[in-house]
């Protein structure tokens, strides 16, 4: 129990819905015949496939961590390497069987999103591709969300222009939040030459840089509306959930601009804002589902982060 423990911890339970609400997003853009059960599975593997990869990261960055996040369980010795790289291995085969089963095809999607993982840790060294790999690595999550519950094939999905607008803004998003977590990540990464944004730019990006890179994902959002690439059409749910994504997510940017040492509720509604932004598509989709989610989803992040930053495992 102690090493499921430690496995936990250092799989960020928080970070589970960035996965999650992507993929989810994928699945509902499609029809789907299959059973409830099948669609529950896929949604376990999307939450858990975040966390699955934090652990892979962390038992390779751990020159950095040692740094960064000293009393990560990888780190201080609570998480047992060689038993995790075991577990990590069952639970990455049990998986692309599963997934197998449902859609060969979304199998091409497991694969590259775990070979995607490994490749970030060394990209993240280059400036402002790292971001962009990590964003590229999360937008697979409605794809596989989509394929794993249909017979739908690569081409079809990639056709499928609601899909591969939203994979877009997911990738955006999910590079900007990417961005923002380098901050607390700068003395190790500096000391390690993993020349991120934040590390060129000394630690003290200025604010219309961080504004910026919160507001792209929403320009890109109304250009696709302008340019009528996707038949999702606007509701007021929407709109209220959008206006008050946008709102957090230039706080954030505020927040990290202030402040270059305490970062907890900086980081917190970094990751919170991410999902939120996510939540706000989900409602062209689901009105009813989408508001419950945006205020469940809100408080979970809240109560999982805001424990285990007092732990120092964020």
């Amino acid at each position: 129990m102690g090493f499921i423990k430690a496995y936990l911890k250092s799989m960020r339970p928080y970070t589970f819905f960035i996965t999650g609400i992507a993929g989810l997003i994928g699945m509902l853009l499609v029809k789907s015949s299959v059973s409830l059960l099948q669609k529950i599975i896929v949604l376990v593997l999307l939450f858990f496939s975040y966390g699955v990869n934090q652990v892979i990261n962390d038992l390779i960055g751990v020159k950095e961590d040692k740094i960064n996040s000293p009393k990560r369980p990888s780190i201080s010795g609570e998480l047992n390497k060689r038993k995790a790289i075991i577990l990590t291995i069952f639970i990455f085969i049990f998986g692309a069987i599963l997934t197998y089963f449902f859609n060969p095809y979304a199998l091409v999607i497991y694969f590259l999103g775990y070979f995607a993982n490994f490749l970030y840790e060394y990209l993240k060294r280059i400036p402002l591709l790292g971001n962009l790999w990590f964003g590229l690595m999360i937008s697979l999550a409605p794809i596989y969300g989509a394929l794993a519950i249909t017979d739908l094939s690569l081409a079809q999905s990639i056709n499928n222009l609601n899909l591969l607008c939203t994979a877009f803004l997911i990738a955006l998003s999910s590079s900007a939040m990417c961005y923002f977590t380098y901050f607390k990540d700068y003395k190790g990464d500096k000391k390690e030459n993993i020349n991120t944004l934040v590390v060129i730019l000394s630690h003290k990006p200025p604010f219309f840089l961080n504004s910026f890179m919160n507001l792209v994902p929403f320009l890109f959002l109304i250009t696709i509306f302008l340019l009528e690439l996707w038949t999702l059409e606007i509701n007021i749910v929407f709109l209220i959930l959008v206006f008050i994504a946008f709102i957090l997510t230039q706080y954030t940017s505020y927040l990290f601009s202030k402040s270059t040492v305490n970062y907890k509720k900086s980081l917190e509604l970094n990751f919170e804002s991410t999902v939120l932004f996510q939540i706000s598509i989900l409602a062209l989709i689901n009105p009813l589902l989408s508001t419950i989610l945006f205020v469940s989803s809100f408080l979970i992040i809240k109560i999982i982060f805001n424990k285990m930053y007092k732990e120092e495992l964020y």
